[in-house]
């Protein structure tokens, strides 16, 4: 607050170009149909993977709450640490292509935890946190590039798509009750990953303006 107060901040001023288009219509726009998806499933494995790390430690490993608290201080950790990361890398490496690198990384990572076995399964979890740091920022700039004037309404679809992590927890925790094997709910990020690494091929052939 009081760096905001003292801080002087760039007038915003009104585009020149006028929103010609409905919220739907703007979904057909460049990338950000592909973007809300993305951004919709991103967020819903963030929540299950940070909300069920406890869970999965105590049911998957028998390990104590205690002990498990501590785990999910480190994942906390590496997801600030990773964003910092993130941002080194991307200048040397572009947006997208660092995108589908962290995203091919968490497709492994969450197969391991899937099919693997004792603590290794979550290392691999709490792993799972510093390679997902980047991707909601990095989804949502890719998302509205090249927007035009139909930027504003693209952010806010972008934003409303975080809906993902209301509605992706609860599908992925029905597995672990159906099949009363919690690594089986790890399917769901995994698929959730993989719609981002698709999305992150969009721009395989592009370059992009975003540094």
């Amino acid at each position: 607050m009081l760096l905001f107060l003292f801080v002087k901040l760039p007038e915003v001023t009104e585009s020149k170009e006028k929103s010609t288009k409905n919220f739907l219509q703007v979904l057909g726009v460049k990338n950000v149909g592909w973007g809300v998806l993305a951004q919709f499933f991103y967020i819903g494995a963030q929540i299950y993977v940070f909300s069920f790390l406890l869970v999965f430690a105590e049911d998957a490993i028998n390990m104590k709450g205690q002990e498990a608290k501590y785990y999910a201080g480190v994942a906390g950790l590496l997801f600030m640490i990773g964003r910092f990361a993130g941002t080194f890398f991307m200048r040397y490496i572009s947006p997208q292509k660092l995108l589908a690198i962290y995203s091919v990384i968490s497709i492994v990572l969450s197969f391991w935890v899937i099919a693997g076995s004792g603590i290794s399964t979550l290392y691999a979890l709490v792993a799972l946190t510093f390679f997902m740091s980047i991707m909601f920022p990095t989804i949502f700039a890719l998302g509205i590039e090249g927007a035009g004037a139909e930027t504003k309404s693209a952010s806010s679809l972008l934003i409303m798509s975080i809906v993902g992590g209301a509605i992706i927890p609860p599908i992925a925790s029905k597995i672990t009750d159906i099949s009363g094997n919690i690594h089986f709910s790890y399917v769901v990020p995994l698929l959730c990953f993989i719609i981002v690494f698709l999305f992150s091929l969009r721009f395989r052939t592009k370059k992009s303006s975003i540094n």
